[in-house]
């Protein structure tokens, strides 16, 4: 049996590390550091004076708030602001994390139950300190949760719905990327004071989530998910010395609920024209390639394409990393995730359980060629990074050629290019991320016919009679097809997911 320590007086080898004045003045980025007695380790917490510039956005959360601001120079800074501590209650803080990390053995299924909370409590309890906690509860509550269960330094980073990417690189300012301002790297004012620091956050991280970070293995990578599904992300980590000069640390966010067609079109990433068009091209079992530069939103729009997919069908979706959310979809979706280079198996076994749309996450090459030879009557949509229909072609041959060597012949090299629908580029402008252009694919010479430019240019015409080609349907009824999906976009345009996908099952149901 594990006992706990009774204590009355703060532990005296508490001690807290204060900037001197000077640095004070010179740095408004405060950062008080302080050990947690018997264990060797340390926690942060944070202080930052919020000023100057014009705030562009606000995120007010439990124990924090966070502004984008512009300053005069044009220059964007993202500014966390958290409570700020007293002496006292730095001590209560750190001796509540003492006595969690040292019996954490003796609190282990309170905080595998999420009963923090309650432990707090009781040790709070057996160090005769509940009149300090009472006064304070919510802001030590706020900082003990942040370093045990929470995220630490960037907890109120991660919380943000605005942030989409954030950068850690060793003590170097941490950087993220907004979803207003796409593609750009915003600076905080957060930072960690040490590479110890740093790593220690890591190896925390790592650890809450089944993982572990060492010299022996300096690399991890793992999608979290909280219980209540509110919050969805992707870590990749790595310790400096071993791969790379500096620690590093980066997080792609996912958002809270899947982007509709409505929420792009708002948002000024595509016309309703565009996303009807994907829309009927999905529900014909096309072959669609969905390319662009990282972080241009491919799998944003793919995913909007799937959420109206006929839930009567069978979906079935490949990633290596979980970034499409079709939960909604119920029986209708079958997800896999390779793990460990299983990819190319995991396509192999799809195809035999008669999909009527596969989705491959990203397309690595040997598996392209296979699907699309295969010709099962099902329908694929793919993302691939390629900027423009020259550098599409030449990503797809080099791919097919390093995974097929001899074999990958002109031939096959042109069969894949010729049984592609519709190639779809994604970019960024001006902060926006946007579908740039479409292009059809001629299945006969294999050329390429540009039916959408950004923002609203698409040919209707070309568009029907390409897809005629294909689908041996006739144009006119094609067109009233096309028509009744744009009319349903707009008549749903207001709608958030639970009002869409019932009105969506119906009109399947009706036709």
């Amino acid at each position: 049996m594990i006992f706990v320590l009774r204590r009355k007086d703060p532990p005296k080898t508490l001690t807290v590390a204060r900037e001197k004045e000077e640095s004070k003045k010179e740095n408004p980025d405060l950062i008080y550091t302080f050990e947690i007695p018997y264990t060797g380790r340390e926690v942060h917490i944070t202080h930052r004076e919020v000023f100057g510039g014009r705030d562009l956005l606000r995120f007010e959360g439990i124990g924090f708030s966070n502004i984008l601001k512009r300053f005069d120079d044009g220059t964007l800074r993202y500014l966390v602001n958290e409570w700020s501590v007293d002496r006292k209650e730095k001590e209560v803080i750190s001796l509540i994390l003492s006595d969690i990390m040292r019996f954490q053995e003796y609190y282990y299924d309170d905080l595998v139950a999420g009963k923090l909370e309650g432990v707090i409590e009781r040790i709070v309890r057996n160090h005769g300190i509940e009149m300090e906690f009472k006064f304070n509860k919510d802001k030590i509550m706020y900082y003990v949760i942040r370093d045990t269960l929470g995220f630490g330094l960037i907890h109120p980073l991660i919380y943000d719905p605005h942030i989409t990417d954030i950068d850690v690189k060793g003590t170097d300012f941490v950087r993220v990327k907004v979803r207003e301002f796409a593609g750009r790297w915003i600076d905080t004012n957060v930072r960690f004071p040490s590479e110890v620091a740093l790593r220690q956050f890591i190896s925390r991280i790592a650890s809450l989530y089944g993982r572990g970070i060492s010299e022996a293995t300096p690399m991890v990578s793992f999608v979290y998910r909280s219980l209540e599904k509110r919050i969805r992300f992707r870590v990749a980590a790595s310790l400096g010395g071993v791969k790379s000069d500096q620690t590093t640390v980066q997080v792609r966010k996912f958002p809270v609920k899947p982007f509709l067609f409505n929420d792009l079109i708002k948002l000024g990433t595509l016309s309703p024209e565009a996303a009807a068009s994907i829309w009927l091209l999905v529900d014909l079992k096309g072959k669609i390639a969905f390319s662009g530069p990282v972080g241009t939103g491919k799998t944003t729009l793919l995913n909007a394409a799937l959420a109206m997919f006929d839930p009567r069908k069978k979906l079935v979706t490949i990633e290596d990393i979980e970034e499409l959310a079709l939960d909604f979809k119920g029986n209708s979706w079958v997800p896999y995730y390779a793990r460990g280079g299983e990819f190319y198996e995991i396509v192999k076994f799809a195809l035999r359980i008669t999909p009527d749309l596969l989705i491959l996450a990203e397309v690595l090459g040997r598996e392209l060629g296979d699907v699309i030879a295969s010709q099962t009557g099902h329908g694929l949509a793919f993302t691939i990074h390629a900027n423009t229909i020259e550098e599409f072609q030449m990503r797809v041959r080099t791919l097919l050629r390093m995974y097929y060597g001899e074999n990958a012949s002109e031939e096959l090299i042109d069969l894949v290019m010729r049984n592609l629908w519709t190639i779809i580029f994604m970019n960024i402008r001006e902060d926006r991320r946007i579908l740039e252009q479409m292009y059809m694919v001629d299945p006969e010479s294999g050329e390429f016919y540009k039916i959408y430019d950004y923002p609203v240019n698409f040919d209707l015409d070309n568009f029907l009679e390409q897809v005629s080609v294909r689908t041996n349907r006739g144009i006119e009824e094609l067109g009233r097809e096309f028509l009744d999906r744009v009319k349903f976009i707009e008549d749903h345009m207001d709608d958030e997911l639970e009002d869409l996908y019932p009105a969506l099952v119906d009109w399947y149901n009706s036709r």
